[in-house]
């Protein structure tokens, strides 16, 4: 082979070699200027690296730039350039802060009357509660009264046939008037002296036997209308027209109603604080939301050695003779102590945990877990012994399973949860970056 065509064979392959195109990294490194022509590393001094001129024109310091934004972004600004005062992603950290907090329902500690007080259960009765029986026998004619019928004393309730027992008496009347006018008589002439003390006398003790002959017929006569002893009211109907009745057939309870007690039975060691005309409180539960003013009415000085008790009978009154029927089971307390100005939580904020008692007061959103030293109580409120001042809000609902210094969000006044960012935050930052926008 001759040595020219080995030499151009050699300079080809120089010249692809200097052309072929150089590896990723080395490209996004180091671009090469679009200015620079295409035959450059073509032209270049053989020896010479390709990258060198690449290389030269990379190591050309660039100004310094501004930097990027993502395409769309709007950055809120107030009038003059200076930042807005909260920015959307601000407002959603806020939101998202407030959902996170416990809701809560708080109520303030106050100063109030609480007192002490034995608690008892019962049923209401009656200190006049009768059974009403005929004093004659007959045929029942009419009933005037039934059930539930208010009566006043000497009301008529039930009528007795009393045809024969009329007739008795309207001729024993007949027999005494007879007496009486022959007696004036007689009077006139025992006056003139015209007849003798004796037979005066026997005129005297003929005309009293008349009279009382004429009183037991009227008598018996009124037995055929039964009336009311007392005012009250018919709690049962035991006969009806048509029947006959007797002494021993009883005809209508009865009871008064304005004389109402509650019998309870109070242990043995608090014989010493319980005293007359002490005030009581009486609910029931088939009242809700009424109570009824009591007192302590009569007191057993004698203990029962079975139960250890003694019967206190409580006196009760309401504003309505229907209010408190007899029968009715009610809850019974004797006050027997008050304090006028304790300091009070309500119940529903005591949390109970292993046989001590915890409230958790409020203050910047944060509850703190107090233990409770109680003292008085009643159905609503705790007195409070411990350094708690009034004022002071404790939580009543959504303390279950809530923690020592956990953050809450009281919902008393029903203040909404922030708005989504699609809902309110949109309209916002428009209002914020308004000012800026028109201004440039």
């Amino acid at each position: 082979m001759s040595v020219r065509p080995l030499l151009a064979v050699t300079a080809l392959l120089v010249v692809a070699g200097c052309n072929r195109t150089p590896p990723a990294d080395a490209a996004v490194a180091a671009p090469a200027p679009k200015s620079a022509p295409a035959s450059s590393a073509a032209t270049a001094p053989a020896g010479t690296p390709a990258a060198t001129a690449a290389t030269a024109t990379a190591g050309t310091p660039a100004a310094p730039a501004k930097t990027p934004q993502a395409p769309g972004t709007t950055v809120a600004v107030g009038p003059g350039g200076t930042p807005a005062p909260k920015s959307a992603s601000e407002r959603e950290r806020q939101r998202l802060s407030a959902i996170e907090k416990v809701p809560v329902e708080t109520a303030p500690v106050v100063r109030g009357p609480i007192s002490a007080f034995l608690s008892f259960n019962t049923t209401l009765e009656t200190e006049a509660m009768v059974d009403l029986y005929p004093q004659t026998t007959g045929q029942v004619e009419a009933l005037l009264v039934e059930e539930g019928k208010v009566v006043k004393a000497g009301d008529p309730l039930l009528k007795i046939e009393d045809t024969e027992l009329r007739i008795d008496a309207d001729e024993s009347r007949g027999n005494y008037e007879q007496l009486k006018r022959n007696f004036a008589r007689t009077e006139d002439l025992y006056a003139r002296k015209l007849i003798n003390k004796q037979d005066y006398e026997t005129q005297t003790y003929q005309l009293e036997q008349a009279r009382l002959r004429h009183e037991r017929a009227s008598l018996r006569h009124s037995y055929t209308t039964v009336r009311a002893p007392f005012d009250g009211v018919i709690s049962t109907r035991e006969t009806q027209v048509g029947a006959r009745v007797s002494a021993g057939t009883k005809l209508f309870s009865m009871v008064k109603l304005d004389e109402l007690v509650a019998r309870v039975f109070v242990p043995g060691r608090y014989l010493p604080i319980v005293a007359l005309d002490q005030p009581a409180v009486v609910t029931s539960e088939f009242l809700p939301d009424r109570s009824f003013k009591g007192w302590v009415k009569r007191i057993s000085p004698v203990i029962d050695p079975k139960s250890g008790t003694f019967k206190v009978t409580v006196g009760v009154r309401g504003e309505k003779p229907a209010e408190l029927p007899p029968g009715l089971f009610v809850s019974v307390r004797i006050i027997t102590d008050t304090r006028p100005q304790a300091v009070l939580v309500p119940k529903r904020a005591v949390v109970y945990e292993g046989g001590e008692r915890y409230v958790f007061t409020v203050a910047n959103d944060i509850a703190s877990k107090r233990k409770l030293q109680a003292g008085y109580e009643d159905p609503q409120n705790i007195e409070i012994l411990n350094a708690i001042e009034p004022g002071t809000e404790v939580i009543v609902v959504g303390h279950a399973g809530l923690k020592d210094g956990a953050s809450v969000r009281s919902v008393n006044a029903l203040a909404p949860i922030p708005l989504q960012p699609e809902q309110g935050l949109g309209k916002e930052s428009a209002s914020v970056v308004a000012p800026a926008a028109k201004k440039s």
